[in-house]
């Protein structure tokens, strides 16, 4: 009876093995030709979460009270606080960044907010619209 078990069990593991691996390469053939860049370049943006994270902080700052010149974003407060004539919002990057703008300066409705990749080193922004970029210098 436990033999039967034992072999039942291996054939269904190596039944489920070989169908993961059949799976795998027939969706390497079959993908879009565009898939695969639209893919690399959303995880081209590793900082991507961190940005956003970052700006929706910022907006609700703004929302609270639109005339902030300045966010600052920090880890050591849990809510937001008024430090250093500055409204303080609570922020903690990921991993994924190795630096995220500390001090947001608002000019009207109109910021960008920075990130450097701790990965790539590379330089990525986000403005108020949500849209994210590579900064290039």
């Amino acid at each position: 009876m436990i033999n039967s078990k034992v072999r039942a069990t291996g054939l269904a593991l190596l039944i489920a093995a070989t169908g993961s691996f059949g799976l795998t390469a027939c969706a390497s053939d079959n993908a879009a030709p565009g898939a695969s860049a639209a893919a690399e370049e959303q995880s081209a943006v590793d900082v991507a979460a961190d940005l956003q994270t970052a700006r929706q902080a910022v907006l609700d700052a703004l929302e609270s009270d639109p005339s902030w010149t300045q966010v600052m974003l920090a880890s050591d407060v849990t809510q937001p606080t008024q430090k250093y004539g500055l409204l303080v919002m609570p922020f903690v990057a990921t991993e994924a960044a190795s630096r995220v703008t500390g001090t947001v300066n608002i000019d009207g409705d109109k910021f960008v907010i920075e990130a450097d990749s701790a990965a790539t080193g590379q330089t990525w922004q986000i403005d108020q619209d949500g849209t994210i970029t590579e900064v290039t210098e």
